[in-house]
């Protein structure tokens, strides 16, 4: 029983031998290619390793730098980073892409433009180099706060001119009546001022004296005094008075009061220099 195995172990063996010295046969070319490459991949590796290993002693504290490198937290981060922005990275670099090809489209026409205007650009040049001009930018660098204070300030008041300039417009419209009658009082003024020649300083001493004087005119006893004598030759029919009633009146307390007053402004009267000579 054991040699009916054996032999029927030797039939298969032999079987799977023919095939595959049959197989070998068929591909005998491929074969002999594959031999070849191992044997130029082995004379390849035998002349690389000795290259290889030196490289990698000389480099040893290097990779092992690198190796560091790549461990540390914050490169893990950096491509952690880049990992979940790879999408925006993308669009820079399609954005660097596209500005690449359009610095290469404009680079010859800048050319073409600065050669053109050369001496143009040189005296600009010269009078950026002139020393007024550099006395300037330093100005402009030393007075920056108030330099942008002041364009705050022409911003803002941009702003209002722009907000009230309708309602000045409105105004205008509305009161166009009473701006043309200004403008003929000015013109009117402004002949008379040509005509007679006047003195703006005497005139505007004399408009200051008139406020002075309406200003005492103003005051409650002057206008007292004043009400009082309108409501006396305000009154119908007085009685006529003769001597005698000048006599008596004269001992009326209220009528020496009057007469007081009226010899007290004569005196002021007399004394003000009324520019006679």
């Amino acid at each position: 029983m054991a040699s009916d195995d054996h032999t029927a172990d030797t039939t298969v063996s032999l079987e799977d031998d023919s095939e595959l010295a049959r197989v070998v046969e068929e591909n005998d070319a491929e074969l002999a290619e594959l031999l070849r490459l191992l044997l130029t991949a082995e004379d390849l590796a035998g002349d690389l390793t000795p290259e290889l290993r030196e490289a990698v002693h000389e480099n040893r504290e290097p990779l092992a730098e690198l190796r560091v490198a790549f461990e540390r937290e914050e490169t893990l981060t950096l491509l952690r980073k880049v990992g979940d922005e790879t999408d925006t990275l993308v669009e820079l670099l399609d954005v660097l892409a596209v500005s690449k090809d359009l610095t290469d489209d404009l680079v010859p026409e800048l050319l073409v433009a600065v050669r053109e205007n050369r001496e143009t650009v040189e005296r600009l040049r010269g009078s950026l180099e002139d020393e007024a001009t550099l006395i300037l930018l330093e100005r402009l660098g030393d007075n920056a706060d108030t330099l942008a204070e002041l364009l705050d300030l022409l911003d803002a008041t941009h702003d209002l001119a722009t907000e009230l300039v309708p309602e000045l417009q409105a105004v205008a419209r509305d009161n166009r009546d009473v701006i043309r009658e200004f403008r003929m009082a000015v013109a009117g003024f402004t002949d008379v001022h040509g005509e007679r020649d006047v003195d703006m300083y005497q005139l505007g001493r004399n408009a200051g004296n008139m406020v002075a004087t309406v200003e005492t005119l103003g005051d409650p006893k002057v206008t007292a005094a004043l009400d009082a004598t309108v409501e006396g030759f305000a009154r119908e029919d007085p009685e006529p008075v003769g001597v005698l009633g000048l006599v008596r009146a004269l001992f009326d307390a209220d009528v020496r009061r009057a007469l007081g007053r009226l010899v007290a402004a004569a005196r002021a009267l007399g004394r003000a220099d009324l520019g006679e000579d």
